[in-house]
Protein backbone atom coordinates (compact mmCIF):
# COMPACT_ATOMS: atom_id res chain seq x y z
CA UNK A 1 0.00 0.00 0.00
CA UNK A 2 1.29 3.47 -0.76
CA UNK A 3 -0.09 4.60 2.61
CA UNK A 4 -2.22 7.45 1.19
CA UNK A 5 0.58 10.02 1.23
CA UNK A 6 4.31 9.54 1.32
CA UNK A 7 7.56 11.33 0.51
CA UNK A 8 11.22 10.60 1.18
CA UNK A 9 13.51 12.39 3.64
CA UNK A 10 16.41 11.75 6.01
CA UNK A 11 15.50 14.08 8.90
CA UNK A 12 14.51 13.11 12.46
CA UNK A 13 11.15 11.31 12.30
CA UNK A 14 8.21 10.91 14.65
CA UNK A 15 4.88 9.11 14.32
CA UNK A 16 1.54 10.58 15.36
CA UNK A 17 -1.75 8.76 15.82
CA UNK A 18 -4.91 10.84 15.42
CA UNK A 19 -8.39 10.30 16.80
CA UNK A 20 -11.23 12.67 17.65
CA UNK A 21 -10.26 13.03 21.30
CA UNK A 22 -6.46 12.81 21.41
CA UNK A 23 -3.19 12.84 19.52
CA UNK A 24 -0.50 10.27 20.37
CA UNK A 25 3.19 10.73 19.61
CA UNK A 26 6.02 8.23 19.40
CA UNK A 27 9.69 8.74 18.55
CA UNK A 28 12.80 6.58 18.93
CA UNK A 29 15.69 9.05 19.06
CA UNK A 30 17.69 9.13 21.20
CA UNK A 31 15.47 6.57 22.99
CA UNK A 32 11.80 5.52 22.68
CA UNK A 33 9.46 8.22 23.91
CA UNK A 34 5.65 8.25 23.96
CA UNK A 35 3.40 11.20 24.74
CA UNK A 36 -0.21 12.21 24.19
CA UNK A 37 -2.31 15.35 24.12
CA UNK A 38 -6.11 15.49 24.47
CA UNK A 39 -8.03 17.40 21.84
CA UNK A 40 -11.63 18.43 21.21
CA UNK A 41 -12.21 17.08 17.73
CA UNK A 42 -10.30 17.25 14.49
CA UNK A 43 -10.36 21.04 14.34
CA UNK A 44 -8.15 20.98 17.46
CA UNK A 45 -5.52 18.71 15.90
CA UNK A 46 -3.31 21.60 14.87
CA UNK A 47 -3.02 22.91 18.42
CA UNK A 48 -2.48 19.42 19.90
CA UNK A 49 0.17 18.50 17.33
CA UNK A 50 2.05 21.77 17.84
CA UNK A 51 2.01 21.30 21.63
CA UNK A 52 3.23 17.71 21.38
CA UNK A 53 6.06 18.46 18.96
CA UNK A 54 7.23 21.43 20.98
CA UNK A 55 7.06 19.53 24.27
CA UNK A 56 9.11 16.65 22.88
CA UNK A 57 11.53 18.95 21.02
CA UNK A 58 10.41 17.64 17.63
CA UNK A 59 9.24 20.85 15.95
CA UNK A 60 10.29 20.73 12.30
CA UNK A 61 10.69 16.92 12.27
CA UNK A 62 9.44 14.57 9.59
CA UNK A 63 6.05 13.25 10.67
CA UNK A 64 4.17 10.09 9.81
CA UNK A 65 0.49 10.03 10.73
CA UNK A 66 -1.65 7.01 11.59
CA UNK A 67 -5.43 7.37 11.43
CA UNK A 68 -7.55 5.59 14.02
CA UNK A 69 -10.25 3.27 12.70
CA UNK A 70 -13.02 5.84 13.18
CA UNK A 71 -11.38 8.24 10.70
CA UNK A 72 -11.49 6.10 7.57
CA UNK A 73 -13.49 3.34 5.88
CA UNK A 74 -12.04 0.10 4.63
CA UNK A 75 -13.74 -2.38 2.32
CA UNK A 76 -12.62 -5.63 0.72
CA UNK A 77 -13.47 -6.18 -2.92
CA UNK A 78 -12.51 -8.38 -5.84
CA UNK A 79 -9.81 -6.70 -7.89
CA UNK A 80 -11.41 -4.92 -10.87
CA UNK A 81 -10.59 -6.56 -14.18
CA UNK A 82 -8.54 -3.66 -15.56
CA UNK A 83 -4.83 -3.18 -16.30
CA UNK A 84 -2.75 -2.26 -13.24
CA UNK A 85 -2.15 1.26 -14.53
CA UNK A 86 -5.93 1.85 -14.67
CA UNK A 87 -6.68 0.40 -11.24
CA UNK A 88 -6.55 3.67 -9.30
CA UNK A 89 -9.14 5.19 -11.61
CA UNK A 90 -11.43 2.15 -11.35
CA UNK A 91 -11.44 1.84 -7.57
CA UNK A 92 -13.80 4.73 -6.74
CA UNK A 93 -16.55 3.16 -8.83
CA UNK A 94 -15.82 -0.30 -7.45
CA UNK A 95 -16.39 0.84 -3.84
CA UNK A 96 -19.08 3.50 -4.31
CA UNK A 97 -21.87 1.24 -3.01
CA UNK A 98 -19.91 0.35 0.15
CA UNK A 99 -18.92 3.78 1.48
CA UNK A 100 -21.05 6.45 3.12
CA UNK A 101 -19.55 9.50 1.37
CA UNK A 102 -19.47 10.47 -2.32
CA UNK A 103 -16.45 8.75 -3.84
CA UNK A 104 -15.20 11.93 -5.50
CA UNK A 105 -14.79 13.40 -2.01
CA UNK A 106 -12.59 10.51 -0.84
CA UNK A 107 -8.88 9.87 -0.98
CA UNK A 108 -8.54 6.20 -1.92
CA UNK A 109 -5.63 3.77 -1.59
CA UNK A 110 -5.40 -0.02 -1.51
CA UNK A 111 -3.29 -3.06 -0.80
CA UNK A 112 -3.50 -6.62 -2.05
CA UNK A 113 -4.97 -9.38 0.11
CA UNK A 114 -4.13 -13.07 -0.11
CA UNK A 115 -6.89 -15.07 -1.74
CA UNK A 116 -7.65 -18.63 -2.68
CA UNK A 117 -5.63 -19.41 -5.83
CA UNK A 118 -8.85 -20.59 -7.45
CA UNK A 119 -10.59 -17.26 -6.78
CA UNK A 120 -10.18 -13.76 -8.18
CA UNK A 121 -7.57 -11.55 -6.47
CA UNK A 122 -8.88 -9.35 -3.66
CA UNK A 123 -8.02 -5.86 -2.47
CA UNK A 124 -8.44 -3.97 0.77
CA UNK A 125 -9.46 -0.43 -0.19
CA UNK A 126 -8.90 2.37 2.32
CA UNK A 127 -11.03 5.49 1.92
CA UNK A 128 -10.67 8.75 3.84
CA UNK A 129 -12.30 12.13 3.34
CA UNK A 130 -10.13 14.38 1.18
CA UNK A 131 -11.11 17.28 3.43
CA UNK A 132 -9.87 15.36 6.47
CA UNK A 133 -6.61 14.44 4.76
CA UNK A 134 -6.10 18.08 3.83
CA UNK A 135 -6.78 19.06 7.43
CA UNK A 136 -4.13 16.58 8.61
CA UNK A 137 -1.62 17.90 6.10
CA UNK A 138 -2.24 21.52 7.10
CA UNK A 139 -2.07 20.77 10.85
CA UNK A 140 1.25 18.94 10.52
CA UNK A 141 2.90 21.18 7.95
CA UNK A 142 2.35 24.26 10.11
CA UNK A 143 4.99 22.97 12.54
CA UNK A 144 6.74 20.03 10.82
CA UNK A 145 6.91 18.13 7.53
CA UNK A 146 4.29 15.51 6.69
CA UNK A 147 5.83 12.37 5.18
CA UNK A 148 3.04 9.81 5.18
CA UNK A 149 -0.55 9.10 6.19
CA UNK A 150 -1.39 5.50 7.02
CA UNK A 151 -3.64 3.60 9.45
CA UNK A 152 -3.19 2.24 12.94
CA UNK A 153 -3.99 -1.24 11.65
CA UNK A 154 -1.03 -1.15 9.26
CA UNK A 155 1.13 0.11 12.13
CA UNK A 156 0.26 -3.10 13.96
CA UNK A 157 1.27 -5.10 10.88
CA UNK A 158 4.68 -3.42 10.98
CA UNK A 159 5.17 -4.72 14.53
CA UNK A 160 5.58 -8.25 13.21
CA UNK A 161 8.15 -7.34 10.57
CA UNK A 162 8.96 -9.22 7.37
CA UNK A 163 9.23 -12.74 8.75
CA UNK A 164 8.24 -15.53 6.39
CA UNK A 165 6.06 -17.62 8.74
CA UNK A 166 2.47 -16.53 9.25
CA UNK A 167 2.03 -14.85 12.64
CA UNK A 168 -1.06 -13.85 14.60
CA UNK A 169 -1.54 -10.80 16.82
CA UNK A 170 -4.31 -10.68 19.41
CA UNK A 171 -4.62 -6.99 20.31
CA UNK A 172 -6.95 -5.12 22.63
CA UNK A 173 -6.30 -1.43 23.30
CA UNK A 174 -7.97 -0.03 26.42
CA UNK A 175 -11.72 0.33 26.07
CA UNK A 176 -11.90 -1.21 22.60
CA UNK A 177 -12.87 -4.51 21.01
CA UNK A 178 -10.42 -7.37 20.68
CA UNK A 179 -8.75 -7.56 17.27
CA UNK A 180 -7.07 -10.54 15.61
CA UNK A 181 -4.60 -9.93 12.77
CA UNK A 182 -2.68 -12.38 10.60
CA UNK A 183 0.58 -11.17 9.03
CA UNK A 184 3.03 -12.86 6.66
CA UNK A 185 6.14 -11.25 5.16
CA UNK A 186 4.97 -7.82 6.28
CA UNK A 187 1.59 -8.22 4.55
CA UNK A 188 -1.74 -8.07 6.33
CA UNK A 189 -3.53 -11.29 5.40
CA UNK A 190 -6.55 -11.10 7.65
CA UNK A 191 -8.10 -8.80 10.24
CA UNK A 192 -11.13 -9.49 12.39
CA UNK A 193 -12.78 -7.84 15.40
CA UNK A 194 -13.81 -10.23 18.16
CA UNK A 195 -16.68 -8.72 20.15
CA UNK A 196 -17.79 -9.65 23.64
CA UNK A 197 -14.36 -9.99 25.26
CA UNK A 198 -14.06 -6.65 27.05
CA UNK A 199 -13.69 -8.45 30.40
CA UNK A 200 -10.29 -9.82 29.36
CA UNK A 201 -8.83 -6.40 30.13
CA UNK A 202 -10.96 -5.82 33.22
CA UNK A 203 -10.73 -8.98 35.31
CA UNK A 204 -8.03 -11.32 36.50
CA UNK A 205 -7.76 -14.68 34.82
CA UNK A 206 -9.18 -16.55 37.84
CA UNK A 207 -12.31 -14.37 37.76
CA UNK A 208 -13.09 -14.97 34.09
CA UNK A 209 -15.85 -17.40 33.23
CA UNK A 210 -14.58 -20.61 31.59
CA UNK A 211 -17.13 -20.14 28.78
CA UNK A 212 -15.58 -16.79 27.87
CA UNK A 213 -12.11 -18.31 27.57
CA UNK A 214 -13.43 -21.27 25.60
CA UNK A 215 -15.26 -18.92 23.22
CA UNK A 216 -12.07 -16.93 22.70
CA UNK A 217 -10.13 -20.07 21.78
CA UNK A 218 -12.97 -21.13 19.47
CA UNK A 219 -12.99 -17.77 17.64
CA UNK A 220 -9.22 -17.89 17.17
CA UNK A 221 -9.44 -21.47 15.88
CA UNK A 222 -12.16 -20.50 13.40
CA UNK A 223 -9.91 -17.76 12.05
CA UNK A 224 -6.95 -20.14 11.80
CA UNK A 225 -9.10 -22.67 9.93
CA UNK A 226 -10.24 -19.96 7.49
CA UNK A 227 -6.66 -18.90 6.78
CA UNK A 228 -5.57 -22.45 6.02
CA UNK A 229 -8.66 -23.88 4.34
CA UNK A 230 -9.93 -20.87 2.38
CA UNK A 231 -6.87 -18.70 1.78
CA UNK A 232 -4.46 -21.67 1.50
CA UNK A 233 -1.96 -20.01 3.85
CA UNK A 234 0.50 -21.99 5.98
CA UNK A 235 -0.26 -22.75 9.61
CA UNK A 236 0.51 -19.87 11.96
CA UNK A 237 3.89 -20.11 13.66
CA UNK A 238 3.23 -17.78 16.61
CA UNK A 239 0.39 -16.07 18.46
CA UNK A 240 1.40 -12.72 19.97
CA UNK A 241 -0.86 -11.32 22.70
CA UNK A 242 -1.13 -7.63 23.55
CA UNK A 243 -3.94 -7.25 26.08
CA UNK A 244 -3.87 -5.15 29.26
CA UNK A 245 -5.10 -8.07 31.37
CA UNK A 246 -4.61 -8.04 35.16
CA UNK A 247 -3.34 -11.63 34.80
CA UNK A 248 -1.82 -11.81 31.33
CA UNK A 249 0.29 -14.81 32.30
CA UNK A 250 -2.79 -16.88 33.09
CA UNK A 251 -4.38 -15.95 29.79
CA UNK A 252 -1.19 -16.84 27.91
CA UNK A 253 -1.03 -20.26 29.58
CA UNK A 254 -4.68 -20.94 28.75
CA UNK A 255 -4.19 -20.10 25.07
CA UNK A 256 -0.94 -22.07 24.89
CA UNK A 257 -2.79 -25.13 26.21
CA UNK A 258 -5.36 -24.85 23.41
CA UNK A 259 -3.07 -24.36 20.42
CA UNK A 260 -0.06 -26.15 19.03
CA UNK A 261 1.67 -22.90 18.09
CA UNK A 262 3.74 -20.95 20.66
CA UNK A 263 1.88 -18.14 22.45
CA UNK A 264 3.76 -15.18 23.89
CA UNK A 265 3.03 -11.77 25.34
CA UNK A 266 4.28 -8.91 23.23
CA UNK A 267 7.03 -7.00 25.03
CA UNK A 268 8.56 -3.72 23.84
CA UNK A 269 8.84 -0.11 25.06
CA UNK A 270 5.36 0.74 23.78
CA UNK A 271 3.74 -1.96 25.92
CA UNK A 272 5.27 -0.38 29.02
CA UNK A 273 3.98 3.06 27.98
CA UNK A 274 0.48 1.83 27.06
CA UNK A 275 -0.96 -0.58 24.49
CA UNK A 276 -2.49 2.32 22.56
CA UNK A 277 1.07 3.17 21.46
CA UNK A 278 1.72 -0.20 19.77
CA UNK A 279 0.73 0.93 16.25
CA UNK A 280 3.11 3.89 16.55
CA UNK A 281 5.95 1.65 17.69
CA UNK A 282 5.38 -0.63 14.70
CA UNK A 283 5.63 2.32 12.35
CA UNK A 284 8.78 3.53 14.12
CA UNK A 285 10.36 0.09 13.70
CA UNK A 286 9.97 0.44 9.94
CA UNK A 287 11.77 3.78 10.14
CA UNK A 288 14.61 2.24 12.14
CA UNK A 289 15.08 -0.55 9.58
CA UNK A 290 14.97 1.91 6.70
Amino acid sequence: MSRLFRRQSARQSVTLSLSQDRVLLGCCQPEPKFEQEPCSGQNDWGRAIADLLQRTQNSGADVRVLLSASLYQQVQIEKPDVPEEELAGALPWAVKDFVNEPVLQLGIDYYHLPSNPASRPRLAVVCASKARLQLVAHAVNQVAVLQQISTEELGLVDLLGLQEPLQLLLFQPPGQDLQLLAVCRGQLCFSRQLRGFARLAQQGFDNLQPDLLDNLSLEIQRSVDYLVAQLKLPAASMLHVAIASPDLGGLIRHLAANFSMPVQAMANPAVAAGLEYLPLFGNLQVLEVA
